[in-house]
């Protein structure tokens, strides 16, 4: 692993730090709103039907095949490492390449399973949405193999849905919720003990990624069911509402991680 002095890991750090609260104060922009005032009524629907239990078992089916197609050895090669336990006196300045590496690979995937359900329409969209949540996960976890964090731990797989839930157009609030749980969960992460998840922090960690990962599917579903009616235009609208996705899991991930990551070495200004 290349080597980076003192100087120049401060300098990425304090760079960085700004840049996760410019983003955690980011406002969804102004046709970010505007659907999601119109989808609304229809996410209200879609959530009182479709079981918060189903979501969870969702959830839980793709983190266990998510974990599986990580490709942790890939991720080692990638980062000059043997082992995860090499990654915990690195610098973050040293894992940003293997990470924007992550992340736009990420996209590219996305971009394709955008195209292809797109295409088909209405008839790709349950093996897109499948598709997308898996690759979500995966990135999510990948991103996290790439600083270190390669624990199975139910506290590992609460912090990815945390992080699943910062991904799309979320409010600065809405942000400060799923932090602020983050930053709860530190402890339970840092003694690595899952007798420390109690049932209330279990169901909260649920509760978000069910709430928020279903409000932004059923946009995409909204968005991509009405524009798809019009010839030609299906995958177009695949590809941009698919690649913008994935684009905003990649940089929920990597602040989640980092934020992480300072914490845990003392360096982030609470």
């Amino acid at each position: 692993m290349r080597k980076v002095s003192a100087k120049a890991a401060t300098k990425f750090e304090t760079k960085q730090i700004a840049r996760i609260r410019k983003w955690s104060a980011r406002r969804p922009g102004f046709l970010a709103r505007t659907t999601g005032r119109l989808t609304a009524p229809i996410v209200w629907t879609v959530r009182r039907i479709v079981p918060e239990e189903a979501v969870r078992k969702a959830l839980h089916g793709n983190i266990v095949v998510a974990r599986r197609w990580a490709r942790e050895r890939a991720t080692l090669r990638s980062l000059g490492a043997a082992s995860f336990a090499e990654l915990g006196g690195v610098e973050l300045l040293q894992v940003d390449r293997a990470v924007r590496k992550v992340q736009r690979r990420a996209v590219w995937l996305a971009a394709t399973v955008g195209v292809v359900s797109g295409f088909f329409g209405i008839f790709g969209l349950p093996i897109g949405i499948a598709l997308m949540l898996n690759l979500a996960l995966r990135t999510i976890h990948r991103v996290g193999l790439c600083y270190g964090y390669a624990d199975a731990a139910e506290a590992e797989r609460l912090f990815v849905y945390y992080a699943l839930s910062l991904a799309g157009n979320r409010t600065p609030e809405e942000k400060s919720v799923s932090l602020d749980a983050l930053r709860e969960l530190q402890p339970a992460l840092a003694a690595a003990d899952d007798d420390a998840i109690d049932h209330e922090r279990r169901q909260h960690a649920h509760g978000i990624a069910h709430h928020d990962f279903s409000r932004e599917i059923t946009k995409q579903m909204v968005t991509v069911r009405i524009l798809t009616a019009i010839p030609g235009i299906g995958a177009v609208v695949g590809l941009i509402v698919d690649t913008q996705y994935m684009s905003s899991v990649g940089w929920a991930a990597r602040h989640a991680y980092q934020v992480r990551w300072l914490r845990e070495r003392g360096r982030w200004p609470d």
